[in-house]
């Protein structure tokens, strides 16, 4: 009778688990569990969704973000229907007939804190909320300060390469970023962990002189209303061929050629 009892309670739990594993593996999205985003710039939440279409193919998807328990829309296909203090500010960066449901938020606030949960409503199928995944984001007053590289000796005369690496959090709004010297400039945005602040590294090329002997070569970069510097103090020795022609700054010496 006991044998009995454990068979039929394990064939329930089989018949439940074969009912349901179906809708839960194939309603399924990818999502960090948190993003960091600057205050007053934007910020993207990566999303990626599955469904079951079992074979055919949709067309017609309505993407829906949600702050808290529906307490607020955050975005909506219709815009009607976003929140008015959402309005205007989010936008979907991708294609929902391709799975990707990422949302972008501009003019980020200190509430804009979230948790936001992604529902999608597919048309001739079913509508699904993936309330199992939810993204909180963290919102930074203030930019972190840059950081300034540049070779700790140089000779006047001799290009050299400074780089200024800048954080942030909108690839599409990027800080103003400027040197206080002359020179030709390049950036290059560096790969990051999903929802981390991204990086982008600018550089500065120049030929310094001996009048840049211990001044400050900064980078400044600026962000909504906020601006932030880094410098490092240059230390430049001259050659025979630039230092003939007066005397020597303090510190340096004369290098052969």
């Amino acid at each position: 009778y006991s044998q009995a009892l454990n068979f039929d309670a394990e064939m329930v739990f089989w018949i439940i688990l074969l009912s349901v594993s179906p809708t839960a593996v194939e309603w399924s999205a990818e999502m960090p569990k948190s993003v960091v985003g600057l205050s007053g710039s934007c910020v993207v939440i990566p999303c990626t969704f599955s469904y079951p279409a079992k074979g055919k193919t949709y067309t017609e998807f309505t993407g829906i973000w949600y702050k808290g328990l529906y307490e607020f829309t955050v975005y909506h296909t219709d815009t009607s229907k976003i929140s008015d203090t959402f309005k205007g500010r989010t936008s979907l960066t991708g294609d929902l007939r391709q799975n990707n449901c990422s949302l972008k938020i501009s003019s980020l606030s200190s509430s804009d804190t979230g948790p936001f949960i992604f529902r999608i409503e597919i048309k001739d199928l079913d509508n699904f909320s993936y309330v199992q995944n939810k993204t909180s984001v963290t919102v930074k007053e203030t930019p972190e300060i840059p950081t300034v590289s540049v070779e700790e000796e140089m000779t006047s005369g001799k290009p050299v390469t400074a780089t200024c690496a800048v954080s942030h959090s909108c690839p599409s709004d990027l800080p103003r970023v400027t040197w206080n010297h002359d020179g030709t400039h390049s950036s290059l945005s560096q790969p990051q962990n999903p929802g981390q602040l991204k990086l982008t590294s600018y550089t500065l090329a120049f030929t310094p002189s001996r009048e840049d002997h211990n001044k400050h070569l900064s980078c400044s970069a600026e962000f909504e209303g906020k601006t932030v510097t880094d410098y490092k103090t240059l230390k430049v020795k001259c050659n025979r061929v630039f230092c003939m022609t007066g005397p020597l700054l303090f510190g340096e010496s004369i290098l052969s050629i």
